[in-house]
């Protein structure tokens, strides 16, 4: 009796907000995912973004692409307007399934609770699954969008070390509004910053582990090209982010 009381007196329960994610701490991790929703994902498109989520949720998942337990999943959709960004989803991974618990998790946490809790995360995961059909945009800022979302989001290099974040996008890649677009001439990757009306972006990556998934359209093939793809690669180098994974899709 007393071994228990000891062992319960040195365990503190984590206490949860509306979103699942600690109260009392920032996570230690958060993902945030970009989805580009201006064009239908073709089947092959919705198997790699499933396989992806699955990931994401998975216990046993990869661990550059996996929210483990009090990790922060936050998802955007792209949209032309930029004062009303807002994310789709917020949730922190609660607790992994209580399967395999052990004396400690069992004395101090309630298996129903803990049961419900995991269930919550799956149940508001799982909808992003489903194909999105966003309203067709009369542009695509996703470098203007990053500028917003990544600052709330990334630590910048004065507080390197007290979070990790996993930026993950998964669009055609094709930048297009009045200060740069993808349909024409642009300017190299290294040279953006410099570019007039890009000169304010405010996309430090220097703490930020980057995923990026290029959706293919056929439409788009001409300017779909290798030297595209790479361009991508150069840019989030050079905003100081660490590429992990990048593929054509």
């Amino acid at each position: 009796m007393l071994a228990t009381f000891v062992l319960l007196t040195g365990c503190e329960v984590t206490r949860l907000d509306a979103d699942l994610c600690p109260r009392d701490a920032a996570p230690p991790r958060t993902t945030v995912l970009l989805l580009d929703t201006s064009d239908p994902l073709t089947p092959k498109q919705r198997e790699v973004f499933a396989q992806l989520v699955r990931e994401m949720q998975n216990p046993a998942g990869a661990s550059d692409f996996r929210i483990a337990p009090g990790e922060a999943l936050v998802v955007y959709e792209l949209a032309s307007d930029l004062d009303n960004v807002a994310p789709v989803l917020r949730v922190c991974n609660p607790g992994d399934r209580p399967d395999d618990w052990g004396i400690k998790e069992e004395l101090t946490q309630g298996r129903l609770i803990a049961q419900r809790q995991w269930q919550n995360f799956l149940d508001r995961v799982e909808p992003i699954f489903a194909e999105r059909t966003g309203e067709p945009q009369p542009s695509s800022p996703i470098l203007e969008f990053l500028s917003v979302i990544v600052p709330r989001h990334a630590p910048s290099a004065r507080m390197a070390g007290t979070s990790r974040t996993h930026l993950v996008i998964y669009s055609d890649l094709l930048q297009h509004s009045d200060t740069l677009s993808h349909y024409g001439p642009y300017p190299a990757a290294a040279d953006v910053s410099q570019t007039p009306g890009m000169r304010q972006l405010n996309v430090d990556l220097a703490q930020v582990e980057v995923s990026l998934y290029r959706l293919e359209r056929e439409r788009d093939a001409r300017w779909q090209t290798a030297d595209h793809y790479y361009w991508w690669t150069k840019l989030m180098q050079a905003f100081g982010g660490k590429i992990i994974w990048q593929q054509s899709v």
